[in-house]
């Protein structure tokens, strides 16, 4: 099997993704790096739900979801932007395959918090379909929606579904994909962009109040990745063509999870916010 990586799309961002994006992943893939596409739509979601009359609600920054709003997430995921974005990367020569996490159980999940509704969070992987499609030369793009044992659909929230994938199938590199340029810490003159941070740090931060909002899940999930065979988990800008390279090494923007700092870098270096 191919070497693999997982690239996580923010619905922030998908409407403002680098022209680049889908020609670099598909060089990725003639190169033998295989990535993998996991997905969310969050805005698309709320546009649908204000359209038919329903006010979207968030707890701890995840989407309260009833029978309702389970059936437009469904729709929106796993039909309009997972269409697209097979789409893009079909006009870039590349040869893509759009699933949710329910086709062939790709993710089994058990409900979050009865207050949440349908959203569930990973227990479970079916990592041999998705290594299958990989052998086979297809681009997995997947849609953060997923199923539990009583066939009860669930939805996810795309980190974290971007995580287990890439602790499942033994990922090197996770790579989320966003509106922000990185981990932003400090105020005024003393804003930056972390370059590099370790779980310890980011507790840190946490617990100090500096990382806030929907910015905590996505790096609790990075950490999760950490454990696992992952060595690098990227937060990084999908406006910005230097946020895509192909060689992590030459990446110099977003802020990289490292399980334990490197030799040559501070973890509280930064990139200038100006």
């Amino acid at each position: 099997m191919t070497q693999t990586i997982v690239v996580k799309l923010g619905g922030s961002i998908l409407r403002r993704l680098h022209p680049t994006f889908y020609s670099r992943c598909a060089e990725l893939q003639r190169k033998g790096v295989t990535p993998i596409i996991v997905h969310g739509g969050g805005p698309m979601i709320s546009e649908w739900m204000k359209a038919t009359g329903k006010a979207p609600k968030f707890v701890d920054g995840l989407r309260v979801t009833d029978e309702e709003t389970l059936a437009i997430v469904e729709m929106v995921l796993a039909g309009s932007v997972n269409k697209q974005i097979v789409t893009c990367f079909l006009s870039e020569g590349a040869d893509a395959v759009g699933l949710s996490g329910i086709d062939l159980q790709l993710l089994q999940t058990e409900q979050r918090n009865p207050v949440l509704g349908y959203v569930g969070e990973v227990i479970s992987v079916n990592d041999k379909a998705i290594r299958q499609l990989l052998d086979q030369g297809w681009i997995p793009v997947i849609s953060s929606l997923g199923i539990d044992d009583r066939g009860q659909h669930l939805n996810i929230n795309a980190d974290e579904a971007a995580s287990a994938i890439a602790r499942a199938v033994g990922a090197k590199q996770l790579v989320m994909v966003s509106d922000v340029d990185g981990i932003s810490i400090g105020e005024g003159d003393d804003k930056h962009i972390l370059s590099q941070a370790t779980p310890e740090l980011i507790e840190q931060y946490i617990h100090s109040g500096e990382i806030t909002g929907g910015m905590i899940p996505k790096v609790r999930s990075g950490i999760r990745c950490l454990e696992g065979s992952v060595e690098e988990v990227w937060i990084v800008n999908g406006e910005k063509p230097d946020s895509l390279m192909l060689d992590s090494a030459n990446r110099d923007c977003g802020t990289c999870l490292v399980k334990k700092e490197a030799e040559k870098d501070v973890a509280l270096s930064h990139i200038s916010s100006s």
